[in-house]
């Protein structure tokens, strides 16, 4: 069943706003918390549960809970916070961080300057990077699902809508096609039986610059394929984009998964995006602990200098002492070596 706006979950804990949106797996609602918090809980499609046998179910629910865990451990600023899972009923439900509903399918004007854009996929990639490395694939890295998060001024790009990251193709092979997003789907995944890795998501995201320089979404995938549909190279609508990363954007967009990146971190080397440049804030360390390292660098370079002057007093011998004439000897000792 589908909630309304004024159904609680876990007792009254979260109030139901209203619905924000359905795909075929997932349904998200906005809800409020008792402190009146705007949040986001998203739970499974009750119409593909219904199509479902029991065994059906329970292991669509318990890929539902796995994959949720996995996301929750993709910490990074760019990839949308999960808060919480519980289950509400016969359902699972996964609670997130509300964004707000601007993305950058809805950002004004249509097509940014390749500073901003790139400033955007930069964000995303390096987000993607982190869902890679926890075993994920998002499979559908879109305009739509990257949303934008307004922080000190600024407009940050944040990565949402896991849920084709849920490989359910198993249990739903017939209507595969339905997972697609005309445009920025890569080719394998309009296939059934793919292994599906981090190449796939290059090619979204590179069709998602694509259209972010452009204004327009780049032809489909199959009918490039199967139809021999020419891609229009995003410089010949926009000669503003620089040869650099119009190469990059169809680099990323190979048909064959083995002609593009096979890593994220790749590709965005191949856009001039060095990971440097986007940790270098956050590493960031305290005044205090910057000025206790400059202190210490100052005392070993003064502890340097005096020994090194201990050695060349040591060793010009105008700077040694003249030593005491022993009285038992006939002769005067020879010169001490030792110095003081």
């Amino acid at each position: 069943m589908a909630w309304v706006a004024g159904d609680q979950l876990q007792g009254d804990k979260y109030t139901i706003e209203k619905e924000l949106g359905r795909g075929r797996f997932g349904i998200t609602y906005l809800v409020k918390n008792k402190n009146r918090d705007r949040l986001v809980i998203k739970t499974l499609n009750d119409d593909l549960l219904q199509l479902l046998s029991p065994s059906g179910r329970t292991q669509l629910e318990n890929m539902f809970y796995s994959e949720a865990l996995k996301l929750k451990g993709c910490n990074h600023p760019h990839i949308v916070q999960i808060t919480e899972l519980f289950r509400e009923g016969e359902y699972p439900c996964l609670v997130m961080e509300y964004l707000g509903e601007d993305s950058l399918a809805n950002l004004r004007p249509a097509i940014l300057s390749e500073q901003d854009a790139l400033r955007y996929i930069q964000q995303m990639g390096e987000a993607l990077i982190v869902v890679h490395k926890n075993g994920l694939v998002h499979r559908d890295v879109r305009p739509e699902n990257i949303l934008l998060r307004k922080r000190e001024g600024n407009l940050d790009a944040v990565l949402i809508d896991f849920g084709l990251a849920l490989d359910f193709d198993h249990i739903l092979t017939s209507n595969r096609a339905k997972q697609t997003s005309i445009g920025f789907t890569p080719p394998e995944l309009y296939a059934s039986n793919t292994i599906v890795r981090g190449y796939s998501d290059i090619y979204s995201l590179a069709a998602t610059l694509y259209k972010l320089l452009t204004g327009k979404t780049p032809v489909d995938a199959v009918k490039r394929k199967l139809k021999d549909e020419h891609l229009v190279s995003p410089k010949e609508y926009n000669p503003q984009i620089s040869d650099r990363t119009n190469r990059a954007i169809l680099t990323g967009m190979q048909l064959d998964p083995k002609q593009r990146p096979q890593s994220m971190r790749e590709w965005l080397d191949l856009l001039g995006l060095n990971q440097s440049e986007i940790t270098v804030t956050s590493n960031t360390k305290p005044n205090w602990e910057h000025n206790i390292q400059i202190w210490g660098i100052i005392i070993a370079a003064i502890a340097a200098i005096g020994t090194l002057l201990s050695g060349i007093f040591g060793w010009i011998p105008i700077f040694k002492p003249s030593p005491s004439p022993n009285p038992s000897s006939v002769s005067p000792s020879p010169p001490s070596s030792q110095t003081q």
